[in-house]
């Protein structure tokens, strides 16, 4: 597992042939060994099931997508799965036959996943049947996200597409100059109301309106600095995360912040870098940064409440909040349950022999949780 750890660190990065000489010596921290708990809480496994051959060895934070009846996993393979969330039973599984790097977006009866190739694929969310494909021309690591009949479709080159949910048609897009170096990674959009915000590897953030795709406002969150090109990396790879009419977002190498929705204010920031996520409860923004430390922050102004610094390079997900705790798994699979209170740790389970990559999926009481070979489990928390 250690051999997998290293390797993630080294598979982050897409680098020119330049950059690349900045790798040639691994220098990646060993993992922080685990301490025995006391655990205060016992999740309980609803079900588990093998849903399809995960991501391999290409360690990209792929997502299931939780609608009303189901849970939706897609693999490298093109396999898609449709389970039952009560039972865990698989009620139908396609294979597109696409190199799939994206988890499925869900909405409007749909379910759309995107390929390293740039391919877009529609299915039924009913049956698996196809219902649409497209192409665009780069490689979509961001899961789709259906919305007010469009898909928006974020692309590795800073473009972001607006299709037609009903044929898969372009309604509009808009595009952000990326740098040349940047994280093998992107954050997906996130909407509310008529509009949707999406954040770009040049470290900005900008908000558009769903009908025709204008610009209400553009955020700089952080600045590149170093005068290595490496140094200069500010990727918004988490998702944002919407919350009481502010959007928080956080960058590589860079800040976590907080916005006005409406205006794009900034209203707080603190130093942080994070590629792997954050999310919010109770009043409290949390956030894993780069060296796998959890963060709270106080959501109203961005006081530091508390951080877990015992996880230190074991490359946790983002955080999932859920019913007074935060959620993270780590690359030798375990879930670790951590106090929203103080961030001590309350409860810690292993999945199994495999790294958990994408942030845990919370649905009401129930945490969905996918390794990086496919195996998906429900958990019962409080």
């Amino acid at each position: 597992m250690i051999k997998n750890l290293k390797k993630l660190c080294l598979l982050i990065w897409i680098c020119t042939l330049a950059a690349c000489s900045f790798f040639d010596t691994d220098n990646t921290p060993e993992p922080t060994k685990l301490t025995e708990i006391k655990p205060e809480i016992t999740p309980k496994m609803k079900w588990a099931v093998n849903a399809g051959s995960g991501m391999d060895d290409d360690f990209l934070r792929i997502s299931p997508a939780v609608t009303d009846h189901s849970v939706i996993t897609a693999d490298k393979k093109g396999r898609i799965s449709s389970i039952n969330k009560k039972s865990g039973e698989i009620e139908w599984q396609v294979n597109t036959g696409l190199p799939l790097a994206t988890g499925p977006g869900t909405g409007e009866n749909l379910v759309v996943v995107g390929s390293s190739k740039g391919n877009i694929h529609a299915l039924s969310a009913l049956n698996g049947k196809t219902l649409w494909k497209v192409e665009v021309n780069s490689e979509i690591l961001a899961n789709p996200v259906v919305t007010k009949d469009k898909v928006l479709v974020k692309t590795i080159d800073g473009h972001l597409y607006a299709l037609s949910t009903r044929d898969g048609h372009t309604l509009w897009t808009y595009e952000q100059v990326e740098p040349s170096v940047i994280l093998r990674g992107t954050s997906l959009p996130k909407t509310w109301g008529n509009y949707g915000v999406v954040g770009f590897a040049n470290g900005n953030l900008v908000k558009l309106s769903l009908s025709k795709g204008d610009v209400a406002w553009l955020q700089p969150i952080t600045l590149s600095q170093g005068s290595l090109t490496v140094q200069r990396m500010i990727d918004i790879d988490a998702d944002p995360f919407l919350m009481n009419d502010r959007i928080y977002v956080a960058t590589y190498q860079g800040k976590i912040a907080a916005l006005d929705w409406t205006s794009g204010q900034t209203l707080w920031s603190q130093d942080i870098s994070s590629y792997a996520g954050l999310s919010g409860e109770h009043g409290q923004i949390f956030v894993s940064d780069a060296k796998s430390v959890v963060w709270a922050f106080a959501a109203n102004n961005g006081l530091s409440k508390w951080r877990q610094t015992q996880l230190g390079a074991r490359n946790i997900t983002g955080p999932a909040a859920i019913n007074g705790y935060v959620v993270v798994g780590d690359a030798e699979g375990y879930l670790h349950w951590l106090s929203q209170k103080d961030g001590h740790f309350a409860g810690r389970i292993k999945l199994a022999n495999a790294a958990i990559l994408a942030p845990p999926v919370v649905d009401g009481n129930t945490l969905y949780v996918v390794n990086q070979k496919g195996y998906l489990a429900a958990y019962n928390v409080g």
